[in-house]
């Protein structure tokens, strides 16, 4: 078991760095450290966009556990990008997502994507609140609550720097967008992503806004919550040794830390 998951990490397609992201990862307080987890220990909760996903993490997470959350959901994207290049269509995304799990099963989650249309309530509700009404239903309240200050972060990024250009580009095309919240836990030593996924059929485009604050009637949202758990062990014995050597570079291009405020 321990080699096979090597030897898939080491035929994993991974493609290379997008110029603005190694500028990012130049500049990256990641990049320096070496030899040692890359995200830092603390008893706080924390969060980080990763690429086109945005991670939350309770405080009770070790700077291991948050490294192999970063790794392995930015390996399933990186590779989703590559099988399913066109990102067009409701069709295309489910096949990115497909691929996305495909991916995490392979590198020790247990997890799959099924699909229904969003209704909302009422057709005022921007689509950030829609992302954490969904998410609210898998994760606890104050996981919802640390999710929600890290979309907020994001908010907050500079609309013309390079990171928030990274993300739109992640998420976005010209008639779709697909996006990823998860809330990470631990409880009894077994590690948990709270997962909202959506798919965003765009009746309208407004480059203007930052998608989050689209109304929610401009966007078909399909979506699926679920709780994915993680095989730790099986993913230390055997990829994350190798996954670390062939990615470090990508995640210090594609990682970054949000500032919750808190």
């Amino acid at each position: 078991m321990t080699q096979d998951s090597d030897q898939y990490v080491m035929s994993l397609q991974i493609p290379d760095i997008e110029a603005d992201a190694r500028m990012l990862g130049r500049q990256s307080k990641r990049a320096a450290i070496l030899g040692a987890p890359l995200t830092a220990e603390t008893d706080k909760p924390t969060a980080a966009l990763i690429k086109g996903q945005v991670t939350a993490f309770s405080g009770n997470l070790s700077g291991q556990d948050k490294q192999d959350i970063e790794y392995t959901t930015l390996a399933a994207q990186l590779n989703s990008d590559i099988v399913v290049p066109d990102n067009q269509s409701f069709e295309s995304m489910q096949a990115w997502f497909a691929n996305y799990s495909k991916v995490m099963s392979n590198l020790g989650w247990v997890m799959s994507f099924s699909w229904e249309k969003y209704k909302a309530a009422s057709q005022g509700l921007s689509v950030d609140a829609v992302i954490i009404e969904v998410l609210t239903a898998v994760a606890s309240q104050n996981g919802a609550a640390i999710a929600k200050a890290a979309i907020d972060a994001i908010g907050k990024l500079p609309r013309d720097g390079n990171r928030i250009k990274l993300f739109n580009n992640s998420t976005m095309s010209d008639k779709a967008g697909k996006f990823l919240l998860g809330v990470a836990s631990k409880e009894n030593e077994s590690l948990s992503l709270a997962f909202g996924a959506f798919a965003l059929d765009f009746k309208t485009r407004d480059t203007t806004v930052l998608w989050f604050n689209w109304k929610s009637s401009d966007v078909s949202i399909y979506k699926d919550q679920k709780v994915a758990t993680f095989n730790q062990d099986y993913y230390a014995k055997g990829a994350r040794a190798t996954l670390e050597k062939k990615m470090r570079d990508h995640v210090s291009a594609y990682v970054e830390d949000l500032d919750l405020g808190f």
